[in-house]
């Protein structure tokens, strides 16, 4: 009886543990059904390319991805940087009870912010320092006037499918 509950625990953990931000994901609502397969595939991409995402995945939670656009404005700062006239801005948030993170970087509770375009020039764009410590693979800016800095992933050229 006992490893019988011993192996339905460890079943139980490993269902829990294969959940991958990319199927739990909340979609935002101008996420139109078309569009969920194209989020869902780019916050992949994130966590793939994004390998402290990946390390630290136990640690996160509340993953949400809202599809945005220049709405037309070329002189819109994603538009004019990278070619992005789409993107999806992705947010999670750091558990309460972090583990495994460095205390100094103080994640707990903190909410990181990355935007993913497709365009001229396909990746990440990480909008905090956190987030950039977070991501692994990111480079890290410590300029509070210019907090952005990109990590060039080509398979998010598929962010420009979105309708």
């Amino acid at each position: 009886m006992k490893k019988l509950l011993i192996a339905c625990l460890l079943a139980v953990m490993a269902a829990a543990c294969s959940k991958t931000p990319d199927k739990t994901v909340t979609l935002g609502p101008s996420t139109g059904t078309g569009n969920q397969d194209i989020v869902k595939a780019a916050v992949k991409q994130l966590v793939t390319n994004c390998v402290g995402l990946n390390q630290n995945s136990f640690d996160l939670v509340n993953w949400h991805a809202t599809v945005a656009s220049n709405d037309g404005n070329p002189y819109n700062y994603h538009t004019e940087t990278w070619g992005w006239s789409k993107w999806i801005e992705v947010t999670v948030e750091v558990r309460q009870n972090a583990r495994d993170l460095p205390k100094e970087w103080n994640a707990r509770g903190q909410v990181l912010r990355y935007d993913l375009g497709g365009g001229t020039q396909p990746g990440v764009d990480g909008k905090t320092t956190l987030s950039q410590l977070m991501c692994g693979t990111l480079p890290v800016s410590n300029d509070p006037n210019n907090p952005d800095t990109f990590l060039a992933v080509p398979e998010m050229k598929m962010v420009d499918q979105l309708k």
